[in-house]
Formats: structure tokens, C-alpha cells, sequence
């Protein structure tokens, strides 16, 4: 059956990576819309000036410096910032103000996409418009240089640069609009994201207590089984091994005394492993000698097939001796196991990751792709015989310490179990 909260989670994950994609469009839209809408706003702003220049612009007579001086100065704080006019051969016959001496025609128009560039390149923020204002002045008046005499001149070429203020401030209004727009479909996601992995970590949390809660209570009644079975177990145990010697003379009934034997000792392994996984959540925590503790474990297990190496381990390490040494002998026992006969395990100490970790290597087969992941939990075992609470009692005294118990390949052939300890305030050096 599908994960419900799992679904509804990435589906409001992907509701809110929608809603921030179209934010980010229409932002996008809107810019681009208020880009093109700037060159209109240029061109007004253009013949509200060439109106305000044609209003004092002189009339039946040619036009002097003094004359666009005057109107420059009328219009300055319109935004006009340069007034000439120019003969036929476009050549500049009288000016006002200093032009930016773009390399363009005189009537070319520089729409708002190039004066934005340039105003963001800081090359200036200045739009440039021709027009043609009124009648020639009357044939009897002396043309200015430029003009042929005699010949009736056309009227007049007027060219004006302006600071077209109202597009900068449409423009910057936009930009300001867009950068607002793409920073909350930004933050939408992450927000989104955040929620999310939150969501995540919190589901998490909750199934890990579940899991505390669930071997907290197979803990109790694992507990409570093992006491209540141990004594008639032993009992059943102690009277069929008498059964057995009693039954020397007949191998047929001697054979099913053994198997009862057998069997009651493989369910005594099972009880004290039980009662194992209980204590191994107790932890009684001192300053110990990690040297001694895997020597410990190296001689309850098989010391002429274990190799030792403690040359980098530290002097001391505040934990639980009797807890770690448990796991070390679990560990070690599982890997003499797990590897040919006569073969050799290495346990190694070392300081990683700012912390303790014992490494235990066999030569056996490995650790299965689709056990690694459950390889710790309780009653999870890749034998045929074992009651898999091995390494449920290294994984549990790892995480008592705060540490963590893991796998990996080794290569050539093989796993490596690693019990990582955390240093702790008491830590000895």
C-alpha cells in the first residue's frame, strides 16, 4: 500500500515548485512587457520636449546659440541636455549643451532597449530625437554657414538629447518588480524544501521512537521469557544429558537423546542472547583502555586466528569495558565464522572521525547488497544457525556509547564491521 504522508508531502513539494515556476514567468513576462513598454515611454517623453522646444523655438528668423541657450536652459529641468540644429549635409550649425557624440544619425532613434544597456554599461543614460520645427525662415534673411544663399532652405533640423527620467523610473521599477518576483518563487521552494526535508527529519524522529518503543517493549518481554525459561530449560537440559549417558548401549535411542540435547542447548544460546540484547542497553560508562578490552575479546574468541593491531589506539576512552568487549566478542566470533578455516581476522583500533572505532575484517563471503541495510536489526542474520541477535547487541551498545555500528566491503574479498565511539567529556588522553 503506498506511503500516503510520503505522497502528500512531495505533492506539496511540487505544488509549491509549480506555483514558484509560474511567479518566476509572469515576473519574467512582466519585465519583458515593461521593456518594451519603456520605448514608448522615451518617445513620449521625446515630443513633450520637441513640443516644449518648438513653443520658444524662434520664428521667421534663423536661430543663434543664444536662442537654444535659452530654450536649453528652459527645459533643463525637463531633462534636455543638449538643442542643435543642423544643415542638410548633417553638419551641426548651431548647439547648446554638450552632446554624448553617439556614432549614430541624426535621425536615428535610440529605443529603450539600447539606453538601457547603456545605462547599465554607466555609459550615460541619454535618448536622442530629430524633428523638423516649422517654416524656413523668410528668403530675405542671411542663411547661417551651411546654407547656400538664394536657395529657400528646408526647415529647420532640430536634434535633442534628453534624459528620458520617466523610462528610468518606469525601468527601475520593474527591475526592482522582477527582482522582488524571482526572489519569493526563490524563497517559495525553499521554504518548500525546507518544510519538506523538515517533515522528512520529524517522520523520521517518529519512526526511530516507534522502533525505541518497539524494542523497549520486545526488551521487557524478551527479558521476562529468558528468566521464566532458563530453569526449566536448564532442568530439561541437565535430564537429558543423563538420558544420553544412560543410553550408551543403544545408539538409535542414544542418537534422539542427543538431539534433545542439542536442541536444548541451541535454546539456552538463544536465551542468554536474549538477555544480552537487554542488558547491552545499560550502559555503566568509565575511563577503560581500549587495548585491553579487545585483547579481552580477542582471548575469549580464537586468539591463533586473530591478529591485533593497537598500535594507534589510545590510552584510554571513557565507555562501558564490559558492553564494548561484548560487541568486539560478537563481532570477532562472526567473522571467524564467516571465513575459511584456518583463515585469520584482523582487529584493528584506531582515532577516526574524531572518535573510536574498532574494525573487525574476515575473509568470508561478505555481507549480501539486500542485508547490508538490516544486517543490524534484531533477528536479521545471513547463517542458517544463528538467532540474529549478534549484532543487534553491537548495534545497540554503539548506540548507547552515541556511536554507530556499519559494514562495508573489504577488498579483495570479505566484510569489515566498524563499532564507532564518540569522544566524550571524560574521555581519557
Amino acid at each position: 500500500m503506498p506511503d500516503l504522508g510520503k505522497a502528500g508531502a512531495w505533492g506539496l513539494l511540487a505544488v509549491a515548485g509549480v506555483l514558484a515556476g509560474l511567479l518566476a514567468l509572469s515576473s519574467v513576462a512582466s519585465f519583458v512587457n515593461a521593456y518594451r513598454i519603456g520605448e514608448a515611454v522615451v518617445r513620449g517623453e521625446g515630443e513633450v520636449l520637441h513640443r516644449l522646444v518648438e513653443r520658444d523655438f524662434p520664428r521667421g528668423r534663423w536661430a543663434t546659440a543664444a536662442d537654444l541657450e535659452a530654450i536649453l536652459g528652459d527645459a533643463r529641468d525637463e531633462g534636455l541636455r543638449y538643442l542643435a540644429i543642423l544643415a542638410p549635409d548633417d553638419a551641426v550649425v548651431v548647439e547648446a549643451g554638450v552632446s554624448v557624440e553617439r556614432p549614430l544619425r541624426p535621425d536615428d532613434h535610440r529605443g529603450v532597449l539600447a539606453w538601457i544597456d547603456d545605462n547599465l554599461a554607466g555609459d550615460g543614460n541619454v535618448a536622442r530625437f530629430e524633428r523638423l520645427l516649422g517654416p524656413p525662415p523668410r528668403s530675405g534673411e542671411k542663411p547661417p554657414p551651411g546654407v547656400e544663399p538664394g536657395v529657400r532652405p528646408p526647415p529647420p533640423r532640430v536634434v535633442i538629447e534628453f534624459e528620458p527620467r520617466l523610462a528610468a523610473a518606469f525601468f527601475r521599477q520593474a527591475l526592482r518588480d522582477l527582482v522582488v518576483g524571482l526572489a519569493v518563487a526563490v524563497a517559495l521552494v525553499v521554504t518548500a524544501w525546507v518544510s519538506h526535508r523538515q517533515r522528512q527529519r520529524a517522520q523520521a524522529a517518529e519512526a526511530g521512537h516507534a522502533e525505541r518503543r518497539h524494542l523497549a517493549a520486545l526488551g521487557e518481554m524478551s527479558a521476562v521469557l529468558a528468566h521464566e525459561i532458563r530453569n526449566p530449560l536448564a532442568s530439561l537440559k541437565g535430564h537429558a544429558q543423563l538420558l544420553e549417558e544412560q543410553l550408551a548401549d543403544n545408539e538409535r535411542r542414544r542418537a534422539k537423546a542427543s538431539r534433545i540435547v542439542e536442541e536444548a542447548v541451541r535454546l539456552e544460546a538463544l536465551t542468554t542472547s536474549l538477555l544480552d540484547f537487554v542488558r547491552a542497553g545499560k550502559l555503566k560508562a568509565a575511563t577503560g583502555d581500549p587495548r585491553a578490552i579487545a585483547r579481552r575479546a580477542v582471548e575469549l574468541t580464537d586468539a591463533a586466528r586473530v591478529v591485533l593491531d593497537d598500535a594507534d589506539a589510545p590510552a584510554g576512552w571513557y565507555l562501558d569495558a564490559q558492553r564494548v568487549e561484548q560487541a568486539l566478542v560478537n563481532l570477532v566470533r562472526n567473522a571467524l565464522q564467516a571465513s575459511p578455516p584456518g583463515a585469520t581476522v584482523e582487529l584493528a583500533i584506531r582515532r577516526e572521525d574524531g572518535g573510536l572505532a574498532f574494525r573487525v575484517a574476515d575473509r568470508g563471503p561478505g555481507v549480501p547488497a539486500e542485508l547490508r541495510a538490516r544486517i543490524f536489526d534484531p533477528f536479521v542474520t545471513g547463517r542458517t544457525q544463528g538467532t540474529g541477535l549478534g549484532l543487534a547487541v553491537v548495534s545497540r551498545v554503539c548506540e548507547r556509547h552515541g556511536g554507530k555500528a556499519s559494514v562495508e566491503e573489504r577488498p579483495g574479498g570479505g566484510s569489515v564491521f566498524r563499532v564507532w565511539l564518540p569522544p566524550a567529556e571524560r574521555e581519557g588522553d
